[in-house]
């Protein structure tokens, strides 16, 4: 029988340890000689990816040895590092930056393909080995001192018999992204942009042959989509050396320019294969993301986000007919990949209320098979299921969440009485919030809280205009969608308006410190995670990809002698400078190793919490960077961050 107790003081089904320790779910799986092989991130070795592996029999075993970790930090986000190719695994070492190979057996020892190279460090990622097995091509990043860095396509001579230097295979945009090689070997696709803008404002897709020597170079290189106006992601040739790409336009011609729809280049003709008011395509954040794949029968298995969520879905290529073939019981899809060999397809699947597995799709069938599901960590009695929200805003639009009740099968809350309300602001600022089960909001709403997830005007998911509607208004439109959200639950009666908690990471923490500073009234606490109190500090010291991120979502080109005087927009949306607004307690967390947003920023702002006389903690992590990875550290936040809760609300 439940037992009554106070909203926000129930104790959790969720065990901390158990929740931060457990292996993650699959990353980048593949298919490869019969054996399908995935990354899987521990948090109790402070994060360390390793290569794991899955034979026929279904044995799995851990392909990494001790002392190499399959990270790279281009971009600083990474993403896939690693590719199987002449019986090895070539992949990018966190440590040194080199790239490694080493053979496919259990802990046999990895050895340098790259070398140290003097004065600079050369991080690679997306790694793409040509059909004849000879050269590797990847996306480089090279440091430059006090320079900005340099980011090139390389390749490397995987016949040679020493340690390399990675070759410049193509170079002069500020970045590059998704390598692709045609099956025959001679073409060469890639995406690249340049500053101001990130690859979903505006990109372009390139197109090359290969000359036909013994050293690979690349001629004829030429646009073949993208451009002002217009971002392209992702790419992909198909087994008849066709190219894939998803493309948005701002030119919206008819709805579907709106949103990332897929376009196949053949015989040097680019036609739409889809015309969906749905997202095919993702910002590109990290890299080797893959939402659509080539299958058997001239097919492509594709996922797509509409308002009601991820569907997978069978497209001809030659017709464009569709047909669902969504797995029953998930609803979100990530990181598709082809299976070797058999036309089929390997997906990372999520649902409402278990973990993610990971799945396969038979080919020419509507047919799934499960190869890994990660163990339950909550049963299902106490997982709190999302109720999807649109709401109106105080300036005519619209803005989305979802709506996440307090569920714990041992408690009810006295009669007559609301939850406390946490809000969870997402990172990016173009990210998104998704439905299925993630064991942060139910740790929330299994200690008794109401959870708003928010998917404010910025957000992915809902088209291209939902998403640089943001452009201009950062710091604006995302605050004032948060507080929106507050009136629509508190107008509908489902929370207690004076226990409103927020928090939020990165540009989330951002947020955080807007709306506590913008909307003081409406909050009780906000816990802010590696945020951003202060723009002008943010933009002189970020790294690379986003250094002029910033320019854009403020609507104002960065200049150091005017952005920190009054009339500056950098300076009236950094939240420091209005912390004597500020009435709600803060908890405030960093790490030291962050190159996103460094300590100097958090720093900058606690100190003008001290001075304004704000109640405040400031906890740091010296190991831990932009997303904090080891389980003590995330158990010890999350612990504090509660306690600090506790207290402030007066549930202890």
């Amino acid at each position: 029988m439940a037992h009554v107790a106070r909203y926000g003081t129930w104790r959790s089904p969720l065990d901390l340890r158990a929740m931060f320790e457990r292996p993650s779910p699959p990353m980048y799986p593949v298919s490869y000689r019969g054996n399908i092989y995935w990354i899987e991130s521990r948090s109790s070795e402070q994060g360390r990816q390793v290569l794991m592996c899955r034979n026929h029999r279904g044995e799995e075993h851990c392909q990494t040895p001790a002392g190499f970790n399959l990270r790279t930090r281009v971009h600083e986000y990474g993403g896939r590092c690693f590719v199987l190719a002449n019986g090895f695994v070539y992949f990018s070492n966190y440590g040194d930056s080199l790239l490694y190979r080493q053979q496919l057996r259990p802990n046999s020892r990895p050895s340098p393909v790259t070398q140290v190279e003097s004065g600079a460090v050369t991080m690679v990622s997306d790694l793409h080995v040509s059909p004849d097995g000879r050269h590797l091509v990847c996306v480089a990043e090279q440091t430059a001192g006090d320079r900005e860095n340099r980011n090139f396509l390389g390749v490397v001579d995987l016949k040679a018999r020493s340690p390399q230097p990675v070759r410049r295979l193509v170079e002069g945009a500020d970045f590059y992204a998704s390598p692709a090689i045609s099956p025959d070997g001679a073409q060469f696709a890639w995406l690249q942009w340049d500053h101001p803008y990130m690859p979903w404002d505006q990109s372009v897709l390139m197109l090359a042959q290969r000359d036909g020597g013994a050293d690979l170079r690349l001629t004829h290189i030429r646009e073949v989509a993208g451009g002002a106006g217009m971002s392209v992601c992702q790419v992909r040739f198909t087994s008849r050396d066709e190219l894939l790409f998803a493309l948005d336009s701002d030119t919206v011609a008819d709805p579907c320019d709106d949103f990332w729809n897929l376009y196949l280049l053949r015989r040097g003709r680019v036609r739409r294969l889809t015309c969906d008011e749905a997202e095919y395509g993702a910002p590109h954040w990290v890299f080797g993301e893959s939402r659509f794949v080539p299958v058997a029968d001239r097919a492509v298995l594709a996922v797509r986000t509409t308002a009601a969520g991820d569907e997978v879905v069978r497209i001809d290529l030659a017709s464009g007919a569709q047909r669902l073939q969504t797995p029953h019981g998930f609803m979100g899809f990530a990181q598709l990949s082809e299976v070797e060999g058999t036309g089929g397809a390997l997906v990372v699947a999520h649902s409402l209320y278990e973990p993610p597995a990971l799945m396969r799709c038979q080919p020419g069938r509507a047919a799934w098979e499960c190869i890994k599901r990660m163990p339950p960590a909550l049963g299902r009695a106490d997982v709190s299921v999302a109720e999807p929200i649109t709401y109106p805003t105080r300036d005519g639009a619209q803005s989305h969440a979802y709506f996440y009740g307090p569920k714990n099968s041992a408690y009810l809350g006295p009669h007559g009485t609301r939850p406390p309300l946490m809000i969870m602001v997402h990172g990016g600022p173009t990210s998104r919030a998704v439905r299925s089960l993630d064991l942060a909001r139910q740790y929330w709403t299994g200690i008794g809280f109401a959870v708003l997830d928010v998917n404010h005007r910025g957000s992915t998911g809902h088209g291209r205009r939902f998403r640089q509607s943001l452009l201009g208004h950062w710091g604006e439109f995302d605050a004032s969608d948060i507080v929106d959200g507050i009136d629509f639950l508190y107008n509908r009666g489902l929370i207690d308006r004076s226990r409103v908690c927020i928090r939020g990471r990165s540009a989330g923490g951002y947020a955080v410190l807007r709306v506590l500073t913008e909307y003081p009234d409406y909050f009780s606490a906000g816990a802010c995670y590696f945020g951003i109190g202060n723009l002008v500090t943010l933009t002189e010291s970020t790294h690379k990809f986003e250094s002029h991120y910033t320019d854009r979502l403020i609507g104002e080109v960065f200049d150091p002698r005017t952005a920190a005087t009054e009339d500056s927009a950098f300076h009236r949306r950094s939240p420091i400078n209005y912390m004597f607004r500020a009435r709600s307690p803060m908890i405030i967390f960093q790490g030291r190793q962050d190159k996103v947003v460094p300590p100097s920023v958090a720093e900058e702002l606690v100190a003008a919490l001290r001075a304004n006389g704000v109640e405040h903690e400031y906890v740091e992590y010296e190991n831990e960077g932009h997303g904090f990875r080891a389980s003590e550290t995330n158990i010890d936040a999350l612990t504090r961050e509660t306690a600090f809760y506790g207290r402030v609300l007066e549930l202890c």
